[in-house]
């Protein structure tokens, strides 16, 4: 029995994992970071406005992967803790 409430846990663990990564892309169909900026004047500001967004688009990349490593590292430290508590719990 707690091995299954165990892989419930990891199984909504993982779906939230992934939700947060298809709202973010939803929301990237929507260019409103692009679209609160004026039309640039020139070259170098539509330069770095491109520069910028890349940025912005990588770190968010960089902590979504970040979180999901920690998310799947403690899903794993709490499946490990109910496979043993239950192997503890069968031997007794």
């Amino acid at each position: 029995m707690i091995l299954g409430i165990a892989t419930v846990v990891v199984l909504v663990l993982v779906a939230l994992a992934i939700l947060p990564a298809k709202k973010r892309d939803r929301d990237a169909s929507t260019p409103n970071f692009v679209q609160s900026f004026t039309r640039p004047a020139n070259f170098r500001q539509q330069q770095l406005s491109e520069e910028a967004e890349a940025i912005a688009d990588e770190y968010q990349r960089r902590a979504d992967e970040a979180w999901r490593e920690e998310l799947g590292e403690k899903a794993t430290v709490l499946f490990q803790t109910k496979t043993t508590t239950a192997t503890k719990t069968r031997k007794s």
